[in-house]
């Protein structure tokens, strides 16, 4: 089975109305249940990066548009959104980590890995892990040096002003004014996925802090990802406190619920 098209998503219906919510949440799941159960050439791992590559580009694909229609002023090089925390899903952490395990030096990835490490102690709160001395350490010249595998968060951050994205770097009170479609029709789309990962596979879908996590696939690969193919929580120390709102598990149930899934 080829990559997932998610049909329904770049339709792009109106935001609040509950069918096309509920139609990009089914596609999604319908499409990761059937690549799944096809499993196709390779392992889990290959098996799940298919998934993730289709979602991937229907992120870009629907970014792009609202991108365009919208006065989006992200463009190479601007990366003032790339100092702050970031979540991730166990399979983009395991992606990202295993794209740089095959094409990095064992040298360059003891660089990596000694910046994931002084970044690893700050706490799990975004105030602690924002701002202008803290940019991601997958920057290298202000690019993403894993701009293909990046987050689906990354792909959809659409600032309307670039300016303000700058000035947010150092004021906590600078608004941005944000493009919210895509966030929340990729938001949509994941659930779907996870709710495949879910049922299917019994896997956990609880994101994770990415530098703390990516250490821990860099350093443990194999393990981590047996420990999550098994469904245990590949990385236990790695999620932010979220207060009193639901996980994503719980984000999930409530859909398959609402589609008539569970």
């Amino acid at each position: 089975m080829g990559d997932a098209s998610f049909n329904a998503a770049k339709n792009m219906g109106a935001l609040n109305d509950a069918a096309y919510q509920k139609a990009v949440f089914l596609e999604a799941y319908e499409q990761a249940c059937a690549q799944l159960n096809d499993g196709g050439t390779g392992g889990d791992l290959q098996v799940l990066g298919r998934i993730n590559k289709g979602r991937n580009e229907a992120t870009n694909e629907i970014a792009a548009s609202f991108a365009s229609k919208n006065g989006a002023e992200c463009g190479s090089g601007c990366s003032f959104c790339c100092h702050q925390m970031m979540l991730c899903t166990p399979l983009e952490i395991f992606d990202i980590a295993r794209h740089l395990l095959d094409t990095k030096s064992a040298a360059e990835i003891a660089g990596i890995k000694e910046k994931l490490a002084q970044r690893t102690p700050l706490p799990l709160d975004e105030q602690s892990r924002r701002g202008a001395d803290k940019p991601c350490v997958l920057l290298e010249d202000h690019c993403c040096s894993i701009y293909a595998l990046r987050p689906s968060l990354c792909r959809t951050m659409l600032s309307t002003s670039r300016t303000a994205c700058e000035t947010s770097l150092n004021s906590e009170d600078q608004a941005i004014p944000f493009i919210p479609e895509p966030v929340v029709i990729s938001f949509l789309m994941q659930l779907g996925i996870d709710c495949a990962l879910i049922k299917l596979k019994h896997l956990s879908t609880e994101k994770a802090e990415m530098s703390r996590a990516l250490l821990v696939a860099l350093e443990t690969f194999e393990s981590a990802f047996s420990a999550w193919i098994n469904g245990g929580d590949p990385f236990p120390d790695c999620h932010p406190e979220l207060g009193s709102g639901p996980s994503n598990h719980d984000l999930v149930q409530m859909a398959a619920e609402q589609s008539g899934i569970f």
